[in-house]
């Protein structure tokens, strides 16, 4: 579990957006402890995460400052749950590496970030402060989620474009406001009612000088509304029975 510090007040943001032809989705913010177990409980059948800790092992240090001290560098990284890109760099000054994502960990830090870390062998990937990064999401699970959820830290001034493509032929976008994290961590969800077979995020950088970092990244499915609602009329059937069979 992540550790939540000065959380917000409130501390969720929830969007939902639907059209004659698209998909319902829904996203939501929180910075309950409690909402990646929550998420993770929800899912039925076969999920993929991403914990980056399988990305690290080329440690380097160069100089004082995080920004000189990382477990890996990039422009891509491919991983169980799509693939990472930084396509545009953001700020140099200070920065040796602008054009290239970073594996963190607590021992290389990065401001405001370190809360992701719940150990010296947990990693995280780091934005390094780019003005565009894309996570475009891929195989193993193309065509048979409907759901993901990740945490994310320090992106204050951030917001994203997510692009999806469903199963049924349609696809949508969505804006997504910036999430006011600075210096915390908070996990997002986002779901459909029906199932993806790509897309991508992008994380925007407004300001040119702020970074983020993730971690924890799931995918995987939550049962449709048709399912729940069946679920739950069944149920309901039962304890109907139980109570007929109760006064026999």
């Amino acid at each position: 579990m992540k550790s939540f510090k000065t959380l917000l007040a409130g501390g969720a943001l929830a969007i939902a957006s639907m059209s004659s032809q698209a998909a319902l989705l829904s996203i939501n913010f929180s910075t309950d402890p409690n909402a990646e177990a929550d998420f993770l409980s929800s899912l039925v059948g076969t999920k993929a995460t991403e914990n980056f800790n399988g990305l690290g092992g080329a440690y380097e240090s160069i100089g004082a400052g995080d920004q000189n001290k990382w477990e890996n560098r990039s422009s891509v990284f491919n991983t169980a749950v799509g693939t990472f890109e930084l396509v545009t760099a953001g700020q140099l000054t200070g920065n040796p590496h602008n054009d290239q994502l970073m594996i963190e960990s607590r021992r290389t830090g990065e401001f405001g970030r370190q809360s992701l870390a719940s150990n010296s062998k947990d990693y995280w990937l780091d934005s390094n402060d780019a003005e565009l990064v894309t996570w475009t999401f891929g195989a193993p699970l193309s065509g048979s989620f409907n759901a993901f959820g990740f945490y994310i830290a320090d992106a204050t001034d951030q917001g994203a474009t997510l692009t999806l493509k469903f199963t049924n032929g349609t696809s949508t976008q969505v804006v997504i406001p910036a999430f006011n994290t600075n210096g915390n961590v908070g996990y997002v969800t986002i779901k459909s009612d029906v199932n993806v077979i790509g897309g991508v995020l992008e994380f925007i950088n407004s300001n040119n000088h702020d970074g983020w970092g993730i971690d924890d990244v799931t995918v995987g499915t939550v049962p449709e509304p048709s399912t729940l609602l069946l679920m739950g009329l069944g149920l309901l059937g039962l304890g109907a029975a139980r109570r007929r069979n109760a006064a026999q």
